[in-house]
């Protein structure tokens, strides 16, 4: 029998400084898939990594087994190599994480309530697991329920038209320190999805204040000039990354959302510039890309992604109105998750159980057809007749499965219809895939010596494949 958990860590359980190190960047999932997949008890897998959390969704043979080779993998990753005591604290069993993972699609879980982008994460991460060959039909089916619920409620609940996210609050707690915004010089570092956020919400403010912003990658900002965004008479581009220590020691807020694996500023830097004004860092990348050391810059002002909990926190009454109206659509995607699962067990089942019994009701057919003893109208009424037989004795059993909600009771009425009737009715949930170990005819996995080997050779394919990531920033 198979379990599904998921282990990891996630704003909940973890300060930014630990959640930073076990991000997966984007062009190292496939390998840590991967290295997952390779595990003997680990049968399929895909990864959520985003700056409130890095979580692993597994179907697993052995819950404490699987649990423990996920904890490996997690030690394995060279962002937390030298820090062996950083292990993953987040684990959920069972129902337990088809509910997590709704909540998370739906914004419920994220650290700024209902924000939007990490539906589009989830849908990344359910793809990326697709392709590797790592999410087999169990958690195929459980991705795309949770998508659906994400989607529901963004278009059924009021949630949707909050449209809030991390970017959107580090706005908000820039005007709560700073006042309106329209007249501050301004830098923006990153142009990926939430910088673009970040400039429309900095745009819509009225002024003719300067807005300077950095990327690494030069197409960006070329698309920002010729985007949709307000007042883009207001953005400068013509910066690089080195530029970044002067700009911010002219500038009276900086606002950080990257990729980079290091940090672009430090305390050194904006000594070196000898900034005589007060600035204010907000930095929301995962990793920080903002060294904590310029806080102690005289003048200096650095707050990070966890530091917007004050935002998040601010109108509770209309949170739990929220979440309330929202974890009604998160219950009924539970439902219809948990009716998919126990039509794995039924519809098998009750479709063995009536070729068994075609199968006899055919046979004795053709004994008495062979007999020679009958008209074709008796055998046409004997047909009808048997067909009728056969199907009232097997309306009961057939409603009685279909009816029962509790999935253990579920599976033990199956399992009795299979041993009564003799019915060869294959494993339900069995993911398939090319990774997954094979298992000994007493139902323990096999490892052999060259298994170990693999799994070995994954996990530091995986490693590697995150130092080259440091390199190509």
């Amino acid at each position: 029998m198979n379990h599904l958990v998921v282990c990891g860590l996630n704003y909940h359980s973890s300060p930014i400084a630990i959640r930073e190190r076990f991000i997966i960047p984007t062009s190292c999932l496939k390998h840590a898939l991967h290295a997952l997949a390779r595990m003997p008890h680990i049968k399929e897998a895909a990864v959520v990594s985003t700056c409130n959390r890095t979580e692993v969704y597994a179907l697993v043979s052995d819950v404490q087994a699987g649990l423990q080779e996920i904890e490996s993998f997690f030690l394995s990753t060279q962002a937390v190599a030298d820090h062996g005591a950083l292990r993953p604290n987040f684990k959920l069993l069972r129902e337990d994480v088809v509910l997590h993972l709704f909540r998370v699609a739906s914004g419920l879980d994220s650290m700024v309530l209902g924000e939007g982008q990490i539906m589009a994460q989830v849908k990344d991460s359910h793809q990326a697991a697709l392709d590797a060959g790592t999410a087999g039909p169990f958690l195929d089916q459980l991705f795309k329920t949770a998508l659906n619920c994400g989607k529901r409620v963004r278009t059924e609940t009021s949630m949707g038209r909050r449209a809030v996210s991390v970017s959107s609050a580090a706005v908000e707690l820039a005007r709560e320190l700073l006042g309106p915004l329209g007249e501050k010089n301004i830098v923006v570092v990153g142009a990926g999805k939430m910088g673009k956020v970040m400039l429309k919400h900095l745009l819509a403010d009225e002024g003719n204040g300067p807005v300077l912003v950095v990327n690494r990658s030069p197409e960006k900002l070329d698309a920002l000039s010729n985007g949709d965004l307000p007042n883009c008479n207001r953005i400068k581009t013509s910066f690089t990354l080195e530029d970044l220590p002067q700009l911010a020691a002219n500038a009276d807020i900086v606002f950080v959302s990257t990729s980079a694996p290091h940090f672009l500023l430090n305390a050194k830097d904006l000594l070196a510039e000898k900034t005589q004004r007060n600035l204010c860092i907000i930095d929301i990348s995962v990793p920080r890309n903002i060294n904590p050391d310029v806080a102690d810059v005289e003048g200096v002002k650095s707050f990070h992604a966890d530091d917007l909990m004050a935002i998040v926190n601010k109108n509770m009454a209309e949170r739990e109105a929220l979440v309330a109206e929202a974890e009604e659509i998160v219950f009924d995607s539970l439902d219809s998750f948990n009716g998919w699962q126990r039509s794995l067990l039924v519809v098998p089942t009750i479709t063995e159980l009536r070729q068994k019994i075609e199968s006899i009701r055919l046979a004795q057919m053709e004994k008495t057809q062979a007999a020679g003893n009958e008209s074709d109208g008796m055998r046409d009424k004997m047909e009808d007749i048997s067909r009728s037989i056969i199907n009232q004795i097997l309306h009961h059993p057939t409603v009685q499965l279909k009816a029962t909600t509790d999935y253990g009771a579920l599976r033990q009425q199956a399992e009795a219809l299979r041993q009564l009737f003799n019915l060869n009715v294959s494993k339900p949930m069995a993911s398939g895939h090319h990774y997954a170990t094979q298992a000994s005819e007493g139902g323990c996995p096999v490892m052999e010596s060259a298994k170990f080997v693999q799994i070995d050779e994954a996990l530091r394919e995986f490693s590697d494949r995150l130092k080259e990531s440091l390199v190509e920033f």
